[in-house]
């Protein structure tokens, strides 16, 4: 990649895939979402936890409501803008030694972000230097096999993920303890067997063009979203 093409990644993404008029910051789901992961994982408040990769800050800001020491680390100069009090530095994350002490986070998180590098070797390598022994990470990415067709939408997508490959990925670097499962971006569907049974009903049968389309045409985000699945993975520092 030439320089200009690195600082041109830098400078735009956010601006552009993140403009406020197409996705906007004041909705509830990131708090939704963290009150969740936080639960699911048995975080505490207190726990310390960087969001690699964390964009805006929207989930920076949301784990940071739940009582967990959060900090931020992104390339963007222009990153963590919903969550000015945090703390968020500046760092190329695909090459750059991270600006943390060994054994430093009880939990890294990263939000669509595994998908944007090419060779997620170093990123993974840190993290696992960066997290505690014990610690765990936490990735949510686009689930393929969901969004085929879609997945290139983002030009800076580079690497799609399939459950499986995500386990197999996380093992060879590494981690303990490592699962993943495709994953629903829907409260409704989490906690709920009848919101599970009408997710799975959905994503068997209608392609993720016609439930975007029912999505925008009715206004019910849960058909999109229980078409549109991230695969959720985690791992965790050998102890």
């Amino acid at each position: 990649m030439s320089q200009l093409a690195a600082d041109i990644g830098k400078t735009n993404y956010l601006k552009v895939a993140y403009d406020p008029r197409t996705k906007p910051v004041t909705t509830a789901y990131p708090a939704h979402l963290a009150g969740y992961l936080v639960a699911r994982y048995g975080l505490k408040p207190g726990d310390t936890l960087l969001d690699l990769g964390c964009g805006r800050g929207e989930m920076l800001a949301a784990f940071a409501q739940t009582g967990l020491a959060c900090h931020g680390l992104d390339q963007s100069p222009d990153a963590g803008s919903c969550s000015p009090g945090a703390s968020v530095l500046q760092a190329d994350i695909t090459k750059d030694v991270y600006p943390y002490p060994d054994n430093t986070f009880d939990v890294v998180f990263l939000k669509s972000v595994i998908e944007h590098v090419w060779e997620p070797g170093h990123m993974l390598a840190e993290i696992l230097r960066i997290l505690k022994p014990g610690g765990r990470a936490l990735f949510l990415t686009p689930d393929f096999s969901s969004c085929v067709r879609e997945f290139y939408e983002d030009p800076t997508h580079v690497r799609a993920y399939l459950v499986r490959s995500m386990r197999i990925l996380l093992t060879m670097s590494g981690y303990d303890e490592v699962e993943a499962e495709r994953f629903c971006h829907h409260e409704r569907i989490w906690n709920s067997a009848l919101g599970t049974l009408a997710a799975d009903v959905c994503w068997r049968v209608l392609p993720l063009s016609w439930a975007r389309w029912l999505a925008q045409t009715t206004g019910t985000k849960f058909v999109r979203w229980a078409c549109e699945r991230q695969i959720l993975a985690s791992g965790a520092k050998p102890a």
